[in-house]
């Protein structure tokens, strides 16, 4: 017989009220108004959810979606069944119901943040992005913010902008050129470097180097405490933010607007307009670049490395 699944439904959802079901549809709703009207269960059948009938199918099972054995790899038999097919399958550990099958789930391991892992090309400038590497136009119940895209490379690797600010503090407190950067004369030039992690590192080479030689780890602050943060929510990324490069600094200018709404969805400290910020980009032994969202530029003016500028780390993905 073929069934009207909007009065089995119907069914269904009266069953889980049954003091309303009772109280006000015995007298006019019953099991054979909904269609089962089957005494016995012939197979491929429902049975009323209040009451002792059957709704059987007669070759309505395909139509209706009832296509899978759920035998396959990683399938699990779901819910009813007509002509022992099942509508749909749930899945082992790891996979999820997608396409008709299970699938393997394709979520980031938390344990590549801090690298370039590909996953960019799901995300945008201005979304969040979460403690399991996924991105999130807004914050999502079951996931936890640890940052806000701020650059998305051609490669897919992207960047993300902690949602804290760090303070105020010097560049460096001693003008020393580090041979390994390049140093950036030309402002549009620095527009170009983008390897936020590969500056900070090269700084804090010389700050172990001084650590080695009994010597203060405070000498490059900037880059130290860029790599000392972690969000409390994922500390294992201690270790891998970095002091952002000028080029990502020319970017979060350039798209101000986005990641500050971003920051706010995710529950983070805005953006200051007048802030002036530290880049790992270098210029001399004197001088690194620096920027302000509301100078609209990147620059090196003025940016002497003693004086005490704004810090807040990125983390690549």
């Amino acid at each position: 017989m073929n069934i009207n699944f909007r009065f089995l439904l119907l069914g269904t959802s009266l069953s889980l009220i049954p003091t309303i079901t009772n109280a006000q549809c015995v007298a006019t709703i019953d099991c054979a108004t909904l269609g089962y009207t089957e005494t016995t269960n012939k197979g491929g059948c429902l049975k009323c959810p209040f009451g002792n009938t059957y709704a059987c199918f007669s070759g309505g099972c395909t139509e209706s979606g009832f296509i899978h054995d759920c035998t396959g790899a990683n399938e699990k038999p779901l819910g009813n069944t007509c002509n022992k097919k099942y509508y749909s399958c749930s899945c082992t550990f790891g996979y999820e119901w997608k396409n008709g099958k299970c699938e393997e789930k394709q979520v980031p391991d938390t344990a590549n943040l801090g690298q370039c892992t590909g996953y960019a090309k799901n995300c945008k400038i201005g979304d969040i992005l979460n403690s399991d590497g996924t991105c999130s136009e807004s914050k999502e119940n079951n996931k936890t913010p640890i940052g806000v895209v701020v650059y998305i490379g051609q490669d897919n690797c992207g960047q993300a902008l902690a949602l804290a600010c760090l303070g105020s503090m010097p560049w460096s407190t001693k003008y020393v050129d580090i041979a390994t950067l390049p140093n950036y004369t030309d402002i549009e030039m620095s527009y170009s470097d983008f390897d936020s992690c590969g500056n900070t590192h090269k700084i804090i080479r010389e700050v172990i180097q001084e650590i080695i030689q009994a010597d203060t780890a405070s000498t490059y602050p900037a880059a130290w405490q860029s790599t000392k943060y972690a969000p409390a929510s994922l500390t294992v990324t201690r270790g891998k933010w970095c002091l952002p490069a000028a080029g990502i600094a020319k970017v979060m200018i350039d798209n101000y607007d986005k990641i500050n709404s971003g920051l706010i969805k995710a529950g983070g400290e805005k953006l200051n307009k007048y802030y002036i910020n530290w880049s790992s980009s270098e210029s001399s032994n004197e001088r690194a670049l620096k920027w302000s969202y509301a100078d609209g530029y990147v620059d090196t003016f003025n940016g002497d490395k003693g004086f005490a500028y704004y810090v807040r780390p990125v983390i690549e993905f």
